[in-house]
Parts: C-alpha cells; structure tokens; sequence
C-alpha cells in the first residue's frame, strides 16, 4: 500500500451550495484510495461551509482570497499528494478517472498526464447534453492548444515537483492564470503523457469564470489573453509566435462583437482599437468573422478551427 501515491484535488469555491454535492461526490465516488480532497473556500455565505461540515473526509480550508489562483495556491500550500488534480466546485469527474491517472503516471518518468473533458450544458440531463469534447492533447498540437486552443487545465494532472520546477499559480490573472501556467509548463520542457479518455466534465452556466456566454465575462477572458500574448511573445519559441498574434486578433474580434450585440459600444471600441494596433488588416478579420459565424460553428462540431 505504501507504493501506491497520496491523491490530492484541490477544489476552489465561493457560493457553490448548490453544485458543489456533485463535485465533492465525484471524488468519493472514485474506486482510489489515498485520496485527500482540500476545498479552499473564499468565504461563502449561503450556506456551504455548514455543508461541507457534513463531510468527514474533506480537508476545508476558508478565509477571504484574492481570487481562484489564490484559492488554488492556497490548497497547494496545504497539500501533501504526490500528484495533484484541480477540481471546480461546479464541475465533476468520472468514475475510475484517478485510477485511470495513476497508471499513465506509473507507465513512464512524467510530469503530467493530459486527459480529455467534455462540456455539457446546465439542464438537468447530462447525457443528452453535451456539446463539446476537448482535444487530445498530442505533443504536435501541445502549443497551438494552451495558447490558441482549450487545453482542458481541469483534465491535467501534476506531480508535485511541477510546482517546485516552476512556481504556482500567477495571482494577478483572474480567469486565464491556468494558460499562463501551462505556457510555463511548455517552455520549461516538461514531459507529459496524453490520455485518450474523458475524465473531466465542464458544466457551462451563465455564473462560471470561463464556460459561458455572457460577454461582459468574455471581454475580461479577451483582456487576459491579450495579456498573455504582451507576456510572452519575446520569450516562446519562434514556431509558437504566429499562435499568440492569432489569439490576440480572435479575441479582440470577439470581445468586439459580443460587446456591440450587448450595447457596450465604449467596450467595443476598445478591443477595436486594440486589434486595429497590432493587426493592419484587423477590420476586414472582424467583418469576415461576422459574416462567418454560423459556419464557424459547424466546423468546430467537425474539428475544423479556421485561422482567426
């Protein structure tokens, strides 16, 4: 028993009572023991920390944060498994997926192990749901995925020694902290495994920090990214440079566009200016995007991701 490796999940929350049952029994439910499940609550008021009093297992750690990075840092700081996962509070996993996860670990001297995740829709029936699986995360497609792409962070699992390699989570992001770490993770030249297997699953509703639709919540995911591209650019390698351009002017087009449909025409104008800054043809980007929406659509059902 003494080889078989301390599990910890690291679970941020704030005013999640009403889906943090799912999450919480998405770990006990996992056929996997030593597991040490750490919920890092920011200090919620309705009602969840006298819920999660009612688990014996869980290790509860609460107080006032500076975010879910924070959050996360701070479950970090009060772990002790060898290998770690991070789980929303209004997420959930698989049955069998830490299993699943150990044995990719045990295969090979690795970092990491990318699994997939599938995001489904808030309506009370997972199974007719779903609308979108993310990617297998080869190493050929590893930098256009955590740059351009979803890389699915809930479905990565870390040893320990990834944090002592390259530090915690970045404080000053709100929303794309997770990226910037996997950018870390990449130019440091980490090993990891990809699993073709569904362990994660993202429920998108309008309150979620990144699954959602509400544009005033994607412009701050545009400016984040746009960040990101300012951060790195000069320090990525070569081949992974035009990535960076492309998700600048694709979220500046988006952000644009969702802010002009809701009526914030100063929002709008902004991300127009600041696409318009760094890409000269940017304006006819913007109107071809429009245009193009609902074929855009219908590719990504069919795994086609056009260049902007």
């Amino acid at each position: 028993m003494s080889n078989v490796p301390l599990f910890t999940i690291i679970t941020p929350c704030l005013n999640r009572i009403s889906m943090l049952t799912e999450a919480i029994e998405s770990v006990q439910r996992q056929n996997y023991a030593p597991v040490e499940h750490i919920i890092v609550d920011g200090g919620s008021t309705d009602g969840t920390l006298e819920k999660l009093a009612r688990y014996s297992r869980l290790k509860v750690v609460s107080g006032p944060d500076k975010g879910m990075y924070d959050a996360l840092n701070k479950g970090l700081q009060a772990s002790s498994g060898k290998i770690i996962g991070f789980l929303n509070s209004d997420d959930f996993y698989t049955e069998g997926s830490l299993n699943a996860i150990v044995d990719e670990f045990a295969k090979a001297d690795i970092d990491a192990v990318a699994a997939r995740a599938i995001y489904f829709l808030e309506n009370g029936d997972h199974a007719a749901s779903f609308f979108r699986p993310s990617r297998l995360l080869t190493k050929q497609i590893l930098w256009r995925e955590i740059i351009y792409g979803d890389p699915a962070f809930n479905a990565w699992f870390f040893r320990r020694g990834v944090f002592d390699k390259i530090g915690n989570f970045d404080i000053t992001y709100r929303i794309a902290g997770d990226r910037d770490f996997l950018i870390r993770f990449a130019m440091n030249g980490l090993t990891y495994a990809h699993l073709e297997r569904v362990v994660y699953h993202y429920r998108a509703h309008n309150d979620s920090l990144t699954v959602t639709r509400d544009a005033n919540r994607f412009s701050k995911v545009a400016d984040e990214n746009v960040r990101l591209v300012e951060q790195y650019f000069d320090r990525v390698p070569r081949f992974a440079r035009p990535y960076l351009e492309r998700v600048r002017t694709r979220d500046t087009i988006t952000a644009a566009s969702r802010e002009l449909r809701v009526g914030s025409y100063q929002r709008a104008w902004q991300h127009m200016q600041l696409g318009c800054r760094y890409d000269l043809l940017w304006p006819i980007k913007f109107f071809w995007r429009l245009f193009t929406g609902i074929f855009r659509v219908i590719g990504r059902r069919w795994g086609v991701y056009p260049p902007i």
